[in-house]
């Protein structure tokens, strides 16, 4: 529903949030007495609380944050100066923002009983907005621990200088707002299937619900919550036909085909996978909970998003902002779905000969991996004739907006985008959720609780089979252990660069053995990366300290 989307700055004006902290009293905003009259506006403030999706783009920077990707530009995000290890109460991942949110949230539930309006249709609405604030709260939750857990608005600033709640109980708070709400919301909207992906459905809900207790180790819950919105109606994006321009890059020169079938499933897969993320394809069958974007002709456009300009190198308009680094693309399976097992970064460097040809033995890195590599990263040598014929991806260091690790993302780049030059203007919807996390989380809750088992291996082959990939190996993946090394793998590279990896290195505890200075192809030091135990929570920012004297016990429990 676009239209959530693109009328928001309306309601930010008649909801008077455009102040930068949560603990001044709004003095533009339109009296509760004059303005919750009718159920035209209770829709615009709806509109204003879904604007907090409007820029979900941005979770892509987390991955820089994490040990899939690099950040370039320190006044783009805080990715890179987490990356590195340079946190402290100078830096806000998001704490202010978040609640300048559920103000609005609170505020919205808080006056709608006013409104003269169609009850269930009130009802409807009250239940998108408690699912946001759960998000929202969720999120606060997993990035900050113990915060302050506000449920209505205010008119006194001092109202919002409270206690902070244990995370538990923030936590537990969202779920159950969202089980108390899913029954009032929809399974689609507009008449269509389960897939209307700009505002809360019953199946988003779901799916919110299923990544927090997920993330908490509620797995039996999680194996529930993950079931609904299996039986939802949603399914994996593919493109059964292809078309020309689908195979447009040779890729014999890489791949392997040991016949015509062969050839045609990894085609099959590349398409698919690579073109769920495209213009053409909004709205399909994966998508679950989306931001949505138009193309404005403008540039720095406010309802755009600013993928192809932070994800594309410069010679196809990008800045080279978000670039995968080494790692990411070492976890990309072989393509009989074993472990690709790389070079020293001694030999790589050699082998790529920066400046001059690669040798084959450069080349021969990628040569018969995982579809969703090529469909995810370009590297020294690719092509992308669907973007441009003949074009080719070289790299001979950074500087220019170049890359700084040798290599950019192409997941996410829409050839159709890419066309016009301006900047933060891709008009393809993000996505925040969609169905093969969904799997993933299934698999992985489920092994959590029982260990492998058939339908854990069909989730995880639905997952491969769409990227042209062939089945896990049951025989081999036989152990919980053993199992649970291959489905986070390959959460890892079916989730590349949405944001998912910051918050599983955590809660899986393997950051201290991933956060590990980065190199370019050419063994030369991109980033010095360190890891502290304090950093599985962010501090508060110096702003929320200074209004708030209670969460300063909170900061120094957490070591800042």
């Amino acid at each position: 529903m676009k239209k959530i989307i693109y009328i928001s700055l309306v309601a930010l004006t008649v909801l008077g949030s455009c102040k930068k902290s949560i603990d001044f009293v709004p003095q533009d905003k339109l009296s509760a007495g004059t303005f919750w009259k009718s159920q035209n506006d209770v829709q615009l403030a709806l509109n204003g609380c879904y604007s907090s999706l409007a820029n979900a783009f941005n979770y892509a920077y987390d991955d820089g944050a994490a040990d899939n990707a690099y950040c370039q530009y320190p006044w783009e995000s805080t990715a890179s100066r987490v990356s590195a290890g340079n946190i402290d109460a100078t830096l806000d991942v998001g704490y202010n923002s978040r609640y300048i949110f559920i103000r609005r949230y609170n505020y919205f539930l808080d006056n709608i009983g006013k409104a003269t309006m169609d009850e269930s249709l009130r009802k409807r609405f009250i239940a998108e907005v408690r699912v946001l604030r759960a998000f929202t709260y969720y999120e606060l939750a997993h990035l900050f621990g113990a915060i302050p857990l506000l449920k209505n608005a205010y008119t006194d600033p001092e109202e919002t200088a409270v206690a902070t709640a244990p995370a538990t109980e923030v936590i537990q708070f969202a779920i159950d707002e969202i089980k108390a709400v899913e029954a009032d919301l929809p399974s689609s909207y507009s008449g269509g299937a389960p897939n209307q992906t700009g505002r809360i459905t019953n199946g988003a809900a779901w799916a919110i619900l299923t990544r927090i207790q997920l993330e908490y180790g509620k797995f039996p819950d999680a194996v529930a919550s993950a079931q609904k919105v299996m039986s939802a109606g949603y399914q994996l994006f593919r493109k059964t036909a292809l078309t020309a321009n689908d195979t447009k890059d040779d890729y014999s020169n890489l791949v392997t085909f040991v016949d015509d079938d062969a050839k045609q499933k990894f085609y099959k897969g590349l398409a698919s996978y690579q073109q769920q993320f495209w213009t053409a394809n909004e709205g399909n069958k994966e998508a679950i909970l989306v931001s949505q974007n138009i193309q404005e002709n403008q540039s720095y456009a406010p309802f755009g998003n600013g993928l192809r300009t932070l994800l594309a190198p410069p010679n196809i308009g990008g800045w080279g902002s978000i670039t995968p680094i080494q790692s990411l693309v070492d976890a990309y399976w072989k393509s009989d779905g074993t472990t690709f097992t790389p070079p020293s970064p001694e030999q790589r460097a050699i082998d790529f000969n920066i400046n001059k040809t690669p040798s084959a033995n450069y080349i021969n890195e990628f040569k018969n991996r995982d579809t969703r590599l090529y469909a995810s990263v370009l590297f020294p040598g690719a092509t992308w004739n669907e973007y441009k014929d003949g074009y080719t991806y070289t790299w001979a260091g950074p500087g220019g907006g170049e890359s700084f690790t040798g290599y950019n993302f192409k997941k996410y780049l829409d050839p159709i985008s890419l066309v016009s030059g301006l900047e933060y203007d891709a008009p393809q919807d993000y996505s925040i959720i969609r169905y093969a996390e969904i799997l993933l989380a299934y698999a992985e809750a489920k092994n959590e609780v029982s260990g492998p088992d058939a339908t854990i291996f069909a989730a995880l082959d639905d997952i491969r089979d769409r990227a042209g990939m062939p089945p896990i190996n049951q025989a081999v993946n036989n152990t919980k252990e053993k199992l649970r090394e291959v489905i986070r793998n390959e959460r890892r590279i079916e989730l590349a660069g949405e944001g998912q990896r910051y918050f599983d290195i955590r809660r899986w505890n393997i950051a201290a053995n991933v956060m590990k200075t980065t190199k370019d192809i050419a063994n030369v030091i991109v980033q010095e990366r360190i890891w502290d135990p304090k950093f599985m929570l962010m501090p508060f920012p110096q702003t929320a300290l200074d209004r708030n004297t209670n969460l300063k016990a909170a900061q120094t429990a957490k070591g800042y």
